[in-house]
């Protein structure tokens, strides 16, 4: 099943859920896209994705944070589950579905 298009995930992060959404082009083995923080209106590009079976990575940088976070996800059909991994802060788990 193709990753493409538009998904809201939620963030359970020590500052709370953190809401975001990641519309996906997946072309092949590759993904890229963008990323935008709901909550505090941010955008950013997803890059370094990849897709193989169910599994799903993609990073993106946190200007504002002046980091990179690394999402490993399991796609189950319309819906997906993981972690990201947010540097000296560590990991968090994710949740979302297809929008």
């Amino acid at each position: 099943m193709s990753v493409d298009g538009k998904w809201n995930l939620v963030i359970e992060s020590p500052m709370g859920r953190q809401q975001v959404s990641v519309d996906l082009v997946e072309n092949a083995d590759t993904v890229t896209g963008t990323m935008v923080n709901t909550g505090q209106n941010l955008s950013t590009e997803i890059f370094d994705g990849t897709v193989d079976g169910d599994a799903l990575q993609f990073k993106a940088k946190l200007p504002h944070l002046k980091m990179t976070v690394t999402f490993d996800l399991t796609v189950h059909g319309n819906q997906l589950s993981g972690k990201v991994k947010a540097g000296k802060f560590g990991g968090f788990k994710v949740s979302g579905e297809r929008a």
